[in-house]
């Protein structure tokens, strides 16, 4: 099995440039993706969501193979969450059920947390500078 690659959001966003083919993948939940931001261009598919809060193996595949079309098992994709932890169990969850090519963003959207527990000053896809709106 292939093993999942990690990139800070620079390189991120270098793959996206070089690969037109490639495609990243927003995997947090609706309220996040909806109050908070999410960067230009990506895929929005929650790996878990309200109100269940728990990953839906079988729908998240489906959703992607929705989006991806016959070759979704061969396109490059880069996963993103908040923190760069859900974005790692979907992009294994991806491995497992014979994708290829999968990476995620290390450091998330909003980065880790600094000294007084908020995120966005530390690193992170923001606070990086990477393209990114807000609603």
């Amino acid at each position: 099995m292939n093993s999942l690659l990690q990139y800070l959001p620079k390189k991120a966003v270098e793959r996206l440039q070089a690969n037109k083919e490639a495609v990243l993948i927003d995997v947090r939940c609706e309220a996040e993706n909806k109050f908070v931001g999410r960067p230009t261009d990506a895929l929005f598919v929650p790996w878990l969501d309200d109100p269940d809060w728990a990953p839906n193996e079988a729908n998240f595949i489906a959703a992607i193979k929705r989006f991806l079309g016959d070759e979704a098992l061969d396109v490059e994709i880069i996963l993103i969450c908040r923190s760069g932890y859900r974005s790692d169990d979907a992009g294994k969850c991806l491995l497992k059920h014979g994708f290829t090519n999968v990476a995620h963003v290390v450091s998330g959207f909003e980065g880790d947390l600094d000294e007084n527990d908020q995120r966005g000053n530390v690193n992170g896809w923001r606070h990086d500078g990477m393209p990114w709106v807000q609603c």
